[in-house]
């Protein structure tokens, strides 16, 4: 497991939750611990002739001075579980495990040219 403290020139304090980020690169499952991170989770509702329809959306950021988070990633608001064979990896998704996301897109921002958080979402 490892454990970032991130420090970044700009103020964070709103970033005060804990994350986990699984990141796989094929056959291996790296497990990372964040915990100056800010996991926003979101739902709409939008009504239409047929009915009422929800989505579900989040927003993490973590602050950083390199990209810690990918598309494709797992994230899972706390500390989680140590996740290390691909059945494992298939068995943990957000309709199993209350509080997984997976990344869909991110986007590092930067400030004086140094990157001082990352953002994604999904």
């Amino acid at each position: 497991m490892l454990s970032l403290r991130c420090k970044s020139p700009v103020d964070y304090r709103l970033c005060t939750q804990t994350v986990t980020v699984y990141h796989k690169d094929g056959d291996t499952y790296t497990r990372a611990v964040y915990d100056c991170a800010s996991l926003d989770f979101k739902k709409t509702q939008s009504v239409d002739k047929v009915g009422v329809h929800e989505s579900n959306s989040f927003l993490l950021v973590i602050p950083c001075q390199e990209q810690v988070v990918f598309p494709k990633d797992k994230v899972y608001l706390g500390i989680g579980p140590e996740i290390a064979t691909r059945e494992a990896w298939a068995e943990f998704i957000p309709t199993k495990v209350q509080g997984l996301v997976v990344v869909e897109y991110v986007d590092p921002k930067y400030w004086n040219g140094q990157m001082v958080h990352v953002e994604a979402g999904g």
